[in-house]
């Protein structure tokens, strides 16, 4: 295969070359899914034991299931084929919106655990407070962050301890921090600035997904929190609070390990569909998966979630290290893809490959560890361009600044009726938030100590402040 990929590189008899690569890679990608679905779906067998009273996951797992004993245990071809990443898309997409939904639960409880962290010592001793002066904690967080001399890990404890601080600071000035620190995309692009406005929407409670209902309990839990008096909260509504978003927690991360592990195996699935068509599965390792995937799907349909016999619990021992091996092989020869894709889609498609190449860049995405990553556009990769598509490419060559510009501005509105609608310890929250999310705003080291001092010199709440002496002392000892 070295032979191959060097004449793609050096662009020799690439008629030839490129289907020879084309099939390598899909088997290398087919053999290291299947090996991994199949460890993982044992795994997965085990982890919804508990769960089986859940309709949801119980229904999503049932309709999952189908797919992987019509078009995973038996690899189909053409309609059928088409049908089946139809139909595994779909579950995708729809675990992709539980996922979103508890993923803005998290988001939303960590700001109201924030508050909350902050109201304890309303009810505590406030001896940790009685053992630092403002000077002598500011030193020791400084000493903290200049601790390494990578410029990377520096800036990650910055926004890591501006994130936990005391904050006080007029709306005025939060909103100048935040156009400061956003001047930045105006060196990048509209996907990048896309995204950091994403991120900061949906963490920060401006953009909420839909059907949170859903998840009754968890709904319940917000309302709760939302609505607690934070200036004259009483210490049995302290400790109510506490508890519910301490169970809120403890829910929302046993519901997403389950569904973060059937994303896994749903990519994978995906991967070993569009690789069915055009590998060869009559090799023992494929064999062997396939053969584990076929007993455990059948427990999965007795609704027997403990028994596999012992000769296919032994085969996972042949499996041992293969992923490994596999992962290794492909990240070598891999980069030639980013090649092909760039520099010889036109060649592709000339030889008719383009449809095994538009699922070798789809197989590529669903194997990285980024199990939402957005498959769209390879699937229109090989599409020919018309006029109406030239022009929306120049219409996408925006005034970054302008656009930026006029992101901000709607940013700040959304904020501005979030503030006003909020109690100012919920605004606290958030405003540190995105404080902590901004690229680094400060010039010198000593912008960052006056941050710091001020901050707790400002504070003349000595509940909150001990609670954050006692955070960011947790952090630099962690």
């Amino acid at each position: 295969m070295k032979k191959f990929i060097s004449e793609i590189n050096k662009k020799i008899n690439l008629e030839m070359n490129l289907p020879m690569y084309a099939d390598y890679m899909m088997n290398l990608y087919n053999r290291r899914a299947a090996v991994e679905f199949a460890m993982d779906y044992y795994t997965y067998q085990g982890m919804i034991m508990d769960k089986v009273g859940d309709d949801t996951l119980s229904y999503i797992t049932k309709q999952f299931n189908e797919v992987v004993k019509e078009y995973v245990i038996n690899p189909a071809v053409d309609e059928k084929r088409e049908e089946g990443i139809n139909k595994i898309d779909t579950l995708r997409n729809n675990v992709y919106n539980i996922v979103e939904v508890l993923t803005a639960y998290a988001d939303i409880f960590a700001r109201y655990e924030y508050v909350t962290n902050r109201c304890e010592y309303l009810f505590k001793e406030l001896d940790v407070q009685k053992k630092y002066t403002d000077e002598d904690f500011t030193r020791e967080i400084m000493q903290y962050i200049f601790a390494d001399e990578d410029n990377a890990a520096i800036n990650s404890k910055i926004s890591e301890i501006i994130g936990e601080l005391p904050l006080r600071m007029t709306k005025n000035k939060f909103f100048e921090i935040l156009s400061e620190g956003m001047s930045v995309y105006s060196k990048t692009d509209k996907v990048t600035i896309d995204d950091f406005l994403y991120d900061i929407r949906t963490s920060s409670m401006l953009e909420l997904p839909k059907n949170m209902e859903k998840y009754s309990d968890l709904y319940d839990i917000y309302l709760e929190v939302k609505n607690i008096n934070y200036s004259g909260i009483d210490e049995k509504t302290f400790y109510d609070a506490e508890n519910k978003l301490r169970f809120a927690g403890d829910f929302i991360e046993k519901e997403t390990n389950i569904y973060m592990m059937l994303a896994g195996l749903i990519n994978k699935a995906y991967v070993m569909i569009i690789a069915g068509a055009y590998t060869d599965n009559t090799t023992d390792e494929i064999r062997n998966a396939i053969n584990i995937i076929e007993k455990i799907n059948e427990n999965f349909y007795n609704e027997d979630y403990i028994t596999l016999e012992e000769d296919i619990t032994d085969s996972f021992i042949f499996m041992e290290g293969t992923p490994e091996e596999l992962q290794n092989i492909i990240q070598a020869v891999e980069y030639v893809l980013d090649n092909i894709r760039n520099d010889y889609t036109d060649v592709v498609k000339s030889i008719m490959a383009d449809k095994i190449y538009q699922g070798l860049f789809i197989c590529e995405k669903l194997m990285t560890d980024s199990l939402f990553i957005d498959l769209k556009n390879e699937y229109g990769i090989f599409d020919k361009k018309t006029d109406k598509d030239t022009v929306n490419d120049h219409e996408n060559d925006i005034d970054i600044e302008k656009y930026l510009n006029e992101k901000r501005d709607g940013l700040v509105e959304e904020l501005m009726g979030f503030f006003k609608n909020n109690q100012k310890q919920v605004n606290r929250s958030v405003m540190s938030l995105i404080i902590s999310r901004l690229p680094v705003f400060f010039n010198n080291i000593t912008e960052i100590q006056d941050y710091v001092y001020n901050s707790l010199s400002n504070c003349t709440n000595k509940a909150e402040k001990a609670a954050c002496i006692e955070i960011v002392k947790s952090l630099m000892e962690g």
